[in-house]
């Protein structure tokens, strides 16, 4: 009897966790924080060192204590992770991350120090000075794999750093979401994440049995080559 073929493991999805550069602050939150500490600090010599007390002390403790804090907030505020890899782009805020594919994805664009990625439906805007080699990643990747939503001029490419190495954690997709969407092939509503089919190289969505020879969005050759979704 001759010997079963074994079948071929599937390719495991991954991405690259960036975090935040540790050195980055916006420039209104440095403001802020510093304007915060002078008059929390004026507040304090006021109240409690100068004899008599200054009238207007307490007013300024509370607005340094103000201050200081919306400081602090905004310097955190885009201090999140970001991945970039198979399954697009996502934000991680907390337990929650919020997702684009490449083949959803519309337009990829700087819009003041952001990177936008704009999708149908919503969008991701990914500080620059906060996350200079991922957005490096997701420029270099979206070329690759969704070219024409790629809006930028080669003076802004030279802006980001190269992505000669790929950087941050090499991590596995997870926890997919694609029951509820349609099939792109045949327009069928996916009901279980097993009954979906990925393109490799723009993460299009297919029902298994419905997958085309070629992907509809970026033109991949998906004969054995589609993904599962995790």
């Amino acid at each position: 009897m001759a010997e079963k073929r074994k079948r071929k493991p599937a390719r495991e999805r991954t991405e690259r966790r960036y975090l935040p550069e540790a050195t980055h602050t916006t420039r209104v939150a440095a403001g802020l924080g510093m304007l915060g500490s002078l008059a929390l600090g004026a507040g304090v010599y006021g109240t409690w060192l100068r004899e008599p007390p200054m009238n207007v002390a307490p007013v300024l403790v509370a607005a340094g204590t103000i201050g200081l804090g919306a400081g602090l907030w905004l310097g955190s505020a885009s201090a999140f992770p970001v991945r970039v890899g198979d399954a697009g782009v996502a934000v991680e805020r907390g337990a929650e991350i919020t997702r684009v594919l490449w083949c959803d994805m519309t337009q990829i664009s700087v819009k003041g120090a952001d990177l936008l990625i704009e999708a149908s439906n919503f969008r991701l805007a990914i500080p620059i000075g906060a996350h200079p080699r991922a957005v490096a990643a997701i420029v270099s990747e979206a070329e690759r794999r969704v070219p024409k939503v790629v809006k930028l001029g080669d003076a802004e490419k030279r802006t980001f750093p190269a992505p000669t190495t790929p950087g941050g954690e090499e991590v596995p997709v997870r926890g997919d979401q694609v029951a509820g969407r349609r099939c792109a092939a045949t327009n069928k509503i996916i009901s279980f994440e097993r009954d979906a089919r990925l393109c490799a190289k723009c993460g299009q969505v297919y029902y298994k049995d419905n997958v085309p020879q070629t992907c509809v969005t970026c033109g991949e050759n998906l004969a054995g080559q589609t993904l599962q979704a995790t």
